[in-house]
This record gives C-alpha cells, structure tokens and sequence, in this order.
C-alpha cells in the first residue's frame, strides 16, 4: 500500500438540541473526537473541519468555518486547501477500531475507487466515512449535498466507481443518548480486555475506566469506580468501590476506598479514605493513611505519617512518621493571602490543633489537643497554646434550676 498520508476530514456541525456538538460529546472522560482521532492509522492526516464556536480538539488541527456553514460549505472549505483523496468521517463512530479504517483505505487504493464506502451492517443506506477521489468531490460538491449520504448517491447517479466495505453496526453519535449506548460498547471492551490482563473488576457494568489510563496487573477495581484519563494505577491496588481518579498515580499495593484524588500522586502500600478528598498538587508518600475525611491541598506528605480523620492540610510540607490528631486544621489563608507551613518528621500533632500558616515545626514536636500554634517550634518541644481550665462549682446547676430542670 503507498505509505502516501490520506487527508482526513472530522466534519463538525450540527449542534444538537443541547447545544453540543457531536465531536464534543464524551465518553469515558473524553471527547467523543479525540476518541476517533487516535483510532485512525497513521496513515491519516486528520483535520477537524468545524464552526466558529465548536471547541478545538486538542493535538487536531482545525479549519474553522461560520456557524451557519452547512455540509457542503464546510467541506468545500476543506477541499480547497487538501490535495489528494480525502477520508470524511461525517459523524464521529468512536466504535470503529484502525483495522477498519485500514480496510477500507486499502480496498479504496486497491481497486482505485472513485468513492469507497465504510458501511454498517444495521445501516446498509447510510454511510458515516468515506473515500474520495478529490475530482470526484469537487463535482458531487457543486451539486450542493447536504449529507454524505447524498453525496454517495450523486456519485452513483454520475457513474463514478463507487464500492462498499461492510464493518459491524457501530453508533454514529449525534445526541446524547447516542453517546451514551457507544459508551456502553467502549466500556465493555476495555474492561473486558483489562481483565484479560489481570486487573478484577466485581461489576464492570458499573466501572468506568477511560482508554487513556494504565492499570497494573492484580489490581481489583469495585463498582461505582471513575478512573479518569491521565491517571496511572500500580499493581495489586484496590480501587474503590465509588472512587474518582482524574489524573491521579496511585503506587503498587494502596487502597483508595470512596475517596476522589485529582492531579496528585500517592505512593505505595498506603490507604486513602473512605470520603478522603485530595486535591491537585498533592504528593504523598509510601506507607501513609489518608483517612475518612480528610482534605489536601497542595501538600506534600512524607512516608509513613499517618493524618486519620476529620483533617485539613493545605499548602503544607509535611515529614515522614507524622501522626495527626482529629480536627487538626493547616491555616493556610488569611483571606488575602496563601501561606506555606513545614512540619519536620516524627511530629504529634494533637487533636483540635490549628496550624496558623507561615509556621514551622522542627522534628519531634508535639502539640497538645486544643493547641492554636501560631509561632515556630523547635526540635523536641512541646507546645502549648490554649487558656488554662478554670471550674465554677454549682454554676451549670443554676442555671437548669433558672430553666425549671431539676438537679
């Protein structure tokens, strides 16, 4: 076959009664385009034919036409700047696998088709991609078709050598619940073959998995689970059941139970949650617990320290073998301004202290419960920052007597 890039035309348009377009729909996370642009062989030499306000496809290059450009418009303002044969998808199948596309190049430069057709079986009328001979285009396009399905007949109706190549029936998306049942086919497809590979799933109806992650082998991924694209997943971890990764790492042997972990990274043989919420720009380390509510931000967490419950860290260095108390809070904005605050390692934060950012704690600290701590403390101190208890006798007996209780 010659190794000559065939000029692919995405064709955007036809916005759908919720205002989306069809090459912007997501699947899995992404949008419904990119899905089709990584399908295609490198062969392809794609361009995303689109109106003024579609959104770009990233990686894609585009040519932009007015928003009231119909079918022909834009695909003569395509072929004006394309020379050789030209692939149009009209609408995005994010189903159709390289080896289809391969088929019906071939077949179309084998038999050196005027117009090669890839076809569904349940829609053996209808044609979502085809193969152009660009003269040919040019004359089908001066009579103003207004679907590619058009265009095919005029072909026929001029005599142009046109052949079909049948794939299997695939879902062309235009609205939402066309996106949805495409979804549905992806989602089995990656999850059967990501089990094929070693990764559990108890319910793969129920686990969402994008095409653009990396799971490693002996992982069991529970219902209800959204692994996002960019994320990375070692071997032997548990993910879920109801979790969020949206561009997480997540290190050999951890477990993320119901917890959401965005743009972060996570070391190994640690657990988070449940109801953890890390938030971008987290780096925590091997052998930690992040516990059930808990929340970071921009905080660096070091091997082994353990933050259980009912805890806010944000814009924090923290060292290894860290042991936080419930209903500890990092300080870390004043309203105006975003603090760093530093706590060194083998540090016990007590429960109900407030870290008042910037502050730093050497190694060693301990703060006792109730502690507001609002200047540096050195190696090996303790501090103490919370009003001395005072008991007034009879005081509360009072005053339920004043209410009409009894004592």
């Amino acid at each position: 076959m010659s190794c000559e890039k065939l000029n692919t035309i995405l064709l955007g348009g036809r916005r759908g009664r919720d205002g989306k377009y069809p090459a912007q729909r997501e699947i899995l996370f992404s949008p419904v385009g990119r899905m089709v642009a990584d399908a295609l062989p490198d062969m392809c030499e794609l361009v995303y034919v689109r109106q003024e306000s579609e959104a770009e496809l990233e990686g894609v290059p585009s040519i932009v036409c007015p928003d009231d450009a119909d079918f022909t418009e834009m695909l003569c303002a395509a072929a004006e700047k394309l020379d050789g044969d030209v692939m149009i998808l009209s609408t995005p199948m994010p189903e159709v696998e390289q080896e289809e596309y391969e088929r019906v190049i071939r077949m179309h430069r084998q038999s050196k088709n005027a117009v090669s057709m890839l076809t569904c079986g349940a829609m053996a009328d209808t044609w979502h991609c085809a193969v152009f001979q660009k003269p040919v285009l040019k004359e089908i396009l001066d009579s103003h078709p207004m679907s590619l399905t058009e265009s095919i007949r005029i072909a026929e109706s001029i005599s142009a050598k046109t052949e079909s190549c049948r794939t299997e029936a695939h879902v062309a998306v235009y609205t939402a619940y066309d996106a949805y049942c495409a979804q549905k086919i992806i989602q089995r497809r990656i999850n059967a073959a990501l089990m094929d590979k070693g990764i559990n799933m108890l319910d793969p109806e129920y686990t969402y998995v994008s095409p653009y992650t990396k799971i490693g082998y002996g992982t069991t991924i529970l219902p209800g689970s959204m692994i996002k694209p960019g994320s990375w997943v070692g071997c032997g971890c548990t993910i879920g059941p109801n979790t969020i990764l949206d561009c997480a790492s997540i290190g050999d042997e951890t477990s993320v139970n119901s917890s959401q972990v965005y743009e972060s990274k996570v070391g190994a043989h640690a657990t988070v949650g449940p109801f953890a919420y890390i938030r971008p720009g987290c780096e925590v380390g091997d052998h930690t617990r992040i516990g059930d509510f808990v929340e970071l931000k921009k905080a660096h967490i070091g091997n082994g320290t353990k933050v259980s419950h009912l805890t806010y860290i944000g814009d924090a260095e923290v060292g290894e073998r860290v042991n936080f108390g419930c209903g500890t809070v990092v300080v870390n904005y004043d309203g105006y301004v975003k603090s760093k605050t530093v706590i060194g390692d083998d540090c016990f934060i007590g429960c109900n202290t407030n870290l008042v950012a910037p502050v730093e704690l050497g190694d060693r600290v301990l703060t006792a419960a109730g502690t507001t701590v609002t200047k540096n403390v050195p190696d090996g101190a303790m501090a103490v920052a919370r009003a001395r208890q005072e008991n007034k006798e009879g005081w509360n007996d009072r005053r339920r007597r004043m209410h009409g209780q009894k004592d």
